[in-house]
């Protein structure tokens, strides 16, 4: 759900100067080893994922002494299904496995074994968590912001545990992550060694994922990083001038959701590490006040109970990519949320996204959904992945919609695209040496404690 802030009608932070049921549980112990899977292999994969770089490997002093990597497959086999131990063997040949390219060094395949063989949170099922990691590495395009429903007897149990009455909120909510579930898809498609270690983590006993990342991989400087950390209430330590170990966890209610989603998950909803990761990383957004059990959250810095704004999308993502953004408004929105004009020409918005493709990096854009009087009544995040013309000389962005049960990529317009793009994290190396930005993170963040307490304050009157 994209989140339009009323500060964003009034202090737009971008201007160009030239402008104004399913756990499968059979034992596969015996399965025998296909010779794809018995020999090395680091092929190119573009057919498969073409944003997807390998790695070449290099030693990880962090973690422990694992076995041989032909050890390490053979393992996580074993754990799997006839279909899966396929999708396992083309990731080898493509080169994921051995991708190493994660927080901490850790290759796909070193946190596969750890997934096979390290305890799981109770109620989780470590074939099932193997069998989602390899799908989704397998077909990024097939991770989905969509809740599950909650049986009736498990709000019971969870009622009786409990001893208080289960929130009617609960039943059948209407996601508001597609934020996070864009990330998600850019962590499977464009980094899968960290999203195979955020599944690890997520899913063990520590119920958690640590990121060691420099205070210069968030915008605004050493004190200004520092400062955002703080107001975020970001778990976070700092071990020297410029390096911060950050933890990352979802709220324990996310438990309960990954849970349901292990034993009852439906065609075209969340898996269970769908649930774990975009729980977490609306966690870290929201300033530790996500409930995955409702999709509401509260935070000082969103006067609305659902989703994230522009700039604490902006947060999780330099979090998560360890990459300074900038948060770009595109459109210029007046009080009332009527689009009054934009604040820069729909081509400089084009070479922001064409730029970034070109560096290698996907674009999470925010667009809005008007009314026949150009009011906002809604919107949406979806991932930009790459741009194309046809034989017209049309051009299409090519995109992720992480809510469209579609699973492989999709073509919109840039003629009907760009002018409904409200926001994006943009690089600063993917802007031009004509934009100028201004970064008001403390005006923007009193402003909305500012509107924010007023409104709780209407609320009570």
């Amino acid at each position: 759900m994209l989140n339009i802030s009323k500060i964003n009608s009034t202090t737009p932070i971008f201007f160009n100067k030239n402008i104004k049921k399913n756990v499968d549980n059979t034992q596969n112990q015996n399965v025998s080893i296909p010779k794809e899977l018995q020999k090395a292999s680091c092929a190119n994969m573009q057919a498969y994922h073409p944003s997807f770089t390998a790695k070449k490997s290099v030693v990880n002093k962090d973690i422990k002494q694992l076995p041989s990597p032909q050890k390490q497959l053979e393992t996580v086999a074993s754990k799997l299904d006839k279909e899966s131990i396929a999708i396992l063997s083309k990731l080898q040949n493509n080169g994921i496995l051995s991708d190493n390219n994660s927080n901490d060094g850790s290759t796909v395949l070193e946190n596969l074994y750890k997934i096979a063989t390290e305890p799981r949170i109770i109620g989780l099922d470590e074939k099932l968590i193997l069998a989602e990691v390899i799908k989704a590495l397998d077909n990024p395009y097939s991770i989905t912001q969509k809740f599950g429903d909650i049986p009736q007897n498990v709000a019971s149990e969870i009622s009786q545990e409990t001893g208080k009455e289960f929130p009617q909120e609960a039943y059948n909510v209407v996601s508001s992550s597609c934020v996070v579930a864009s990330m998600e898809f850019n962590l499977a498609s464009r980094k899968p060694a960290e999203f195979a270690r955020f599944a690890q983590g997520l899913s063990s006993n520590q119920y958690s994922v640590e990121k060691k990342i420099k205070t210069s991989d968030i915008s605004g400087g050493f004190a200004e990083s520092l400062w955002k950390l703080r107001e975020f209430n970001t778990d976070c330590k700092i071990n020297s001038w410029d390096d911060l170990t950050i933890n990352i966890q979802p709220d324990r209610n996310a438990i309960v959701r990954a849970r349901v989603q292990t034993s009852y998950k439906d065609p075209n909803e969340r898996s269970c590490i769908d649930v774990l990761i975009q729980s977490a990383l609306l966690n870290l957004g929201s300033q530790n006040t996500y409930n995955a059990l409702t999709d509401e959250r509260t935070g000082k810095f969103n006067p609305d109970k659902s989703g994230l704004t522009d700039f604490e999308k902006n947060f999780v993502e330099e979090i998560v990519f360890e990459m300074p953004k900038i948060s770009v408004v595109y459109q210029n929105l007046d009080e009332n949320g009527y689009l009054i004009g934009y604040n820069c020409q729909p081509n400089e918005t084009k070479q922001h996204i064409l730029k970034s493709l070109e560096l290698g990096q996907n674009v999470i854009i925010g667009y809005t959904h008007l009314d026949s009087n150009n009011k906002v009544d809604g919107g949406h995040e979806i991932t930009i992945v790459g741009y194309e013309k046809d034989a017209n000389g049309n051009g299409f962005f090519i995109c992720n919609d992480t809510d469209d049960n579609i699973d492989k990529a999709i073509k919109i317009s840039e003629e009907k695209l760009l002018p409904l793009i409200h926001h994006a994290g943009i690089s600063q190396e993917a802007l031009s040496k004509d934009d100028v930005v201004v970064e008001a993170w403390r005006e923007i963040v009193d402003e909305f404690k500012k509107n924010f307490q007023s409104e709780k304050q209407d609320n009570v009157n």
